[in-house]
């Protein structure tokens, strides 16, 4: 999945539009694009400038909303959040990376798409969130 996401990040150094970025993202990670598309219209009616402040320490951002708590992790891949920010293909191509671990987890699942939105943990709490996010 590393390769993949380095694969995509390296593809989209050339300017392509946003659709193109789904599509790509999409073949690259096998995931319907139009559920790649259907995901950023529920988190950000397809902004690429969106910006979603949770807390004072916590935020989302693109159009595909990247949550502030994976800034770390993506630092191993060179990417930052002004990226995420600025860069709606790279923004989606993240999207895409987190809806492929989801779907590694709970398979192509709606439980998974929730997931993308309400997070990983095993609580009812989350779970409750993950099946209202995929109604």
């Amino acid at each position: 999945m590393r390769k993949t996401l380095i694969t995509g990040l390296l593809a989209i150094t050339f300017s392509v539009n946003a659709q193109d970025c789904f599509e790509m993202a999409g073949r690259d990670y096998r995931i319907e694009p139009d559920l790649l598309r259907a995901i950023s219209f529920r988190e950000s009616s397809w902004r690429d400038n969106a910006l979603n402040v949770v807390s004072q320490s916590e935020y989302a951002v693109g159009k595909m909303q990247i949550h502030s708590q994976n800034f770390s992790h993506l630092t191993q891949f060179g990417i930052t959040p002004r990226q995420l920010y600025t860069d709606s293909c790279m923004n989606i191509y993240t999207g895409a990376y987190y809806l492929a671990i989801a779907f590694k987890r709970w398979g192509y699942s709606w439980r998974a798409v929730g997931a993308y939105n309400a997070g990983f943990r095993e609580t009812e709490v989350q779970e409750k969130k993950r099946q209202q996010y995929a109604k």
